[in-house]
């Protein structure tokens, strides 16, 4: 870039704007993509896969146990997660495949499984 006295050329401030259009654009890329998949309500759009909608289902089934304070049971239904409100059709949605469950618990040990239609957890 070369300074005289009647300040930059043309050939200067075009390569400046490239350089600030081209900063402008990466910015945008990257704050979409760190806010992709979020709605105005703060929920996530993304779908879930059956690892997750297995997660989903375990941390409904502990939550829901801790209210219990029933050390007896040791079968949790998602059935009774909907109904009680611990759990969500959208958590156990894999690509509009509705899944459900079940939580098995075995000395403080909780495991679940889950059937869907393109899917079921070995052991089901």
């Amino acid at each position: 870039m070369i300074l005289n006295k009647n300040g930059w050329g043309l050939r200067e401030m075009l390569f400046i704007c490239a350089i600030l259009l081209f900063c402008v654009i990466l910015v945008a890329v990257m704050i979409n993509y760190l806010y992709e998949g979020i709605t105005s309500n703060g929920t996530s759009t993304t779908t879930n896969s059956y690892t997750q909608v297995e997660k989903n289902l375990k941390i409904a089934a502990e939550r829901y146990y801790r209210k219990l304070d029933d050390e007896n049971v040791n079968l949790i239904v998602s059935e009774d997660l909907f109904a009680e409100e611990y759990l969500t059709e959208e958590k156990m949605t894999v690509d509009n495949d509705v899944c459900t469950g079940y939580v098995l618990i075995e000395e403080n040990t909780f495991t679940p499984y889950i059937t869907c239609d393109n899917y079921e957890t070995e052991g089901y």
